[in-house]
């Protein structure tokens, strides 16, 4: 939802920060996908999986402490309701039954 609702708002803004966002997202994404059929076996992968935690828990505080108020402050009506529609589209895909 974040990077297709509420980054492009701010993009204009906020270039260099939003794109270590998406950084850091590629990231932690990276290292959850290592563990999509169980935990890998190498030796490395529990200070792997440490350190992509404690770079999301500092990810999350920049987005609450950075990212959310700025689109506040920033983002017009309509801007929100584009948002809106982005939240409402990943909202109806989350919700699919699996199969």
């Amino acid at each position: 939802m974040e990077e297709h609702g509420l980054f492009p708002a701010l993009a204009d803004e906020f270039p260099e920060q939003l794109a270590a966002l998406e950084e850091e997202h590629r990231r932690v994404e990276a290292v959850l996908a290592e563990a999509g059929a169980g935990a890998p076996p190498d030796a490395t992968w529990p200070d792997r999986l440490i350190r992509t935690l404690d770079l999301l828990r500092l990810h999350i505080l920049r987005e609450q402490d950075g990212v959310f108020p700025a689109a506040l402050a920033a983002l017009s009506t309509e801007q929100w309701e584009a948002v809106e529609a982005v939240r409402a589209r990943a909202g109806t895909r989350m919700e699919q039954p699996a199969g």
